[in-house]
């Protein structure tokens, strides 16, 4: 976010987003740091094609070609999910891009995913998971934690990611919330999501406790979309965020989104709201992880029914974490033997 070329593209992007591509361009794609900009961040599809220069525009249909491939294999994947839940009665929501792409953008096409999000009743997930294993998905090598409760991970024959969600996110609680509303019907996809305001906490909210560096700006972006919905309501929106714990994760991830777009109105509703506390400020809202702080604060996300359980595995960290948290300590010790430049 340091390099102009960046910093260009991506307000270029945010503002044909923000207009629904009427007004396309120009963009800029040759500087490196751009291009691997797109790639990491899931925003080729959002590029007009009148917005580059005709060199440039081989290069972008090619590119939007094949993430058009992989979408209809992922739409394809979604409707035989949601099918087969359905046949067994069990009730589901889809949720984050394929929701977004479907009600909030012009074009589905144009939100870039990379796996079907879905929302089941915890007391369905292991009939869930039964249903899809029995028509050859298979678990996915890393499962989510049976302590945290969060849901289950599966690849259909095709390879596509199927998460199985019974939180919205990782500090909501176990429960019936994403269900009370009938939700929004998804006609290209057999299925709901949920309503706009509710997509809109999941979209923020997702954005923030995302760990620093695995955040997408596309998830930003549905953020901007989403105000262009009809029946977006900012006040229900924090309602559901407080059902679920989330508010204050929720309301950072607005006002960000609203810093960038320009929305004054937004930006004095969230005045109202509740404020990160000093954890998600250290871990949360900053560029760089502090892990230790951010492992601490993982003990939030358990059910409280699964904190002893959850115990031995908080206070001996995986070994991926042990990883990440010994990565962090040879940074930091490179940076004190190097001292301040």
């Amino acid at each position: 976010m340091t390099d102009p070329a960046v910093i260009s593209l991506m307000e270029e992007i945010r503002g044909q987003v923000e207009t629904g591509w009427r007004s396309p361009g120009p963009i800029d794609l040759r500087a490196p740091r751009a291009r691997r900009y797109l790639s990491d961040h899931r925003l080729w599809s959002l590029i007009a094609m009148e917005a580059v220069g005709s060199s440039l525009r081989p290069e972008l249909r090619n590119r939007q070609l094949a993430v058009t491939a992989s979408l209809l294999r992922i739409r394809s994947t979604a409707a035989e999910v949601l099918a087969l839940l359905g046949a067994e009665g069990i009730e589901s929501r889809v949720l984050k891009g394929l929701a977004t792409a479907e009600l909030d953008y012009p074009d589905p096409l144009r939100r870039h995913t990379g796996d079907v999000d879905l929302a089941v009743r915890p007391e369905q997930l292991d009939p869930a998971v039964r249903v899809l294993r029995s028509q050859g998905y298979r678990d996915h090598h890393e499962p989510f934690s049976p302590h945290l409760r969060y849901g289950w991970t599966l690849r259909s024959p095709s390879d596509v990611e199927i998460d199985l969600h019974t939180r919205l996110s990782r500090r909501s609680p176990l429960g019936d919330h994403l269900f009370r509303g009938p939700g929004e019907p998804l006609p290209g996809l057999g299925g709901h999501a949920l309503a706009a305001p509710h997509r809109l906490v999941h979209a923020a909210g997702h954005f923030m406790i995302a760990p620093p560096g695995s955040r997408r700006l596309s998830g930003l972006l549905d953020v901007t979309r989403l105000h262009h919905h009809p029946d977006l309501d900012l006040e229900e929106a924090r309602r559901f965020a407080g059902l679920l714990g989330i508010e204050s994760l929720v309301g950072a991830g607005l006002r960000m989104e609203a810093m960038l777009s320009g929305r004054p109105n937004v930006i004095d509703h969230l005045d109202t709201w509740r404020q990160p506390d000093w954890l998600e400020r250290k871990t949360r809202l900053v560029p760089e992880r502090r892990l230790l702080l951010d492992h601490l604060g993982r003990y939030r996300e358990v059910p409280p029914g699964q904190r002893l359980k959850y115990l031995p595995a908080w206070l001996v960290p995986s070994r991926r974490q042990r990883r990440l948290l010994t990565a962090a300590a040879r940074r930091n010790t490179l940076r004190l033997v190097k001292g301040p430049r």
